[in-house]
């Protein structure tokens, strides 16, 4: 592949531009455990972000938490096998 532009291989691939640019920044993360607004702007817009979010949870790549008593949802990063695809396509996008 001669143009490994993640955000285009992203939405053509996954279906938006922010997909394979969160599961990088997952994955490279390093914590396991994150919150929602933590991701920076680089990666999306804000609501996009949530959504890749909820998405990612329903896939059971990610499980959600709220802590009682605290406003913030946080994210922690399951050992699904799903994960295999976005690391290959974060290896081959990358620079």
């Amino acid at each position: 592949m001669e143009d490994a532009d993640e955000t285009r291989i992203s939405a053509l691939m996954f279906g938006r531009a922010c997909r394979l640019p969160l599961a990088r920044w997952i994955l490279a993360h390093p914590k396991g455990r994150f919150f929602q607004s933590e991701p920076p702007p680089s990666v999306g817009a804000p609501t996009a972000v949530r959504q890749e979010l909820h998405r990612m949870v329903q896939l059971g790549l990610l499980e959600r938490e709220r802590p009682d008593g605290e406003n913030r949802v946080y994210y922690v990063r399951t050992t699904a096998d799903l994960w295999r695809v976005f690391l290959a396509a974060v290896e081959l996008t990358s620079p």
